[in-house]
């Protein structure tokens, strides 16, 4: 059984990569294409110097939602307090 309270729940902005462009484009009509900061909430269950892994739900056996964020990526992370 897994234990709740073994888990903190955050809060983390994060940059990501963004996009493939899937036709030709003129070299002089390129518009930058600059990575998203993205925002997510979580459980931290793993916490290492290379990422962190986060997951969106737990239940009594299982998990679903899991994503690992490598550390060079995180621009925020703030404990949720109050929340199990």
């Amino acid at each position: 059984m897994l234990d709740f309270q073994n888990y903190k729940s955050i809060y983390i902005e994060w940059l990501d990569s963004k996009g493939i462009t899937s036709a030709w484009e003129y070299l002089d009509e390129v518009e930058p294409l600059t990575p998203c900061t993205c925002k997510s909430i979580g459980y931290l269950i793993d916490d290492n110097e290379k990422y962190k892994t986060i997951v969106q739900t737990l239940s009594d056996t299982q998990l679903i939602g899991r994503m690992s964020i490598p550390t060079c990526s995180i621009l925020k992370i703030v404990e949720i307090r109050g929340m199990p």
